[in-house]
């Protein structure tokens, strides 16, 4: 088993940031190739869970949003999107 990389957190966070919502394969495909590999869906849940980011399915895809939270701690952690 794997843990996530927080250091992934103001990346996936100044993505939604510009884009306001996008698919996690869209998502994904924003990513560089190794933090593709970093990237992991326990990262996303708890992101959700600490309320940065909404997650809704839409088809069979996850749809991911930035909350205003997740703005707030993106404009006092940095951005690297």
């Amino acid at each position: 088993m794997f843990m996530y990389d927080p250091s992934l957190q103001p990346v996936v966070l100044a993505k939604l940031a510009k884009w306001e919502r996008l698919t996690e394969s869209d998502l994904q495909s924003m990513l560089s190739p190794e933090e593709r590999l970093r990237l992991r869906g326990d990262l996303l849940k708890d992101l959700e869970w600490e309320g940065m980011l909404t997650i809704q399915m839409v088809g069979d895809e996850p749809v991911l949003g930035i909350t205003e939270r997740g703005r707030q701690w993106l404009e006092e952690h940095g951005s690297r999107g």
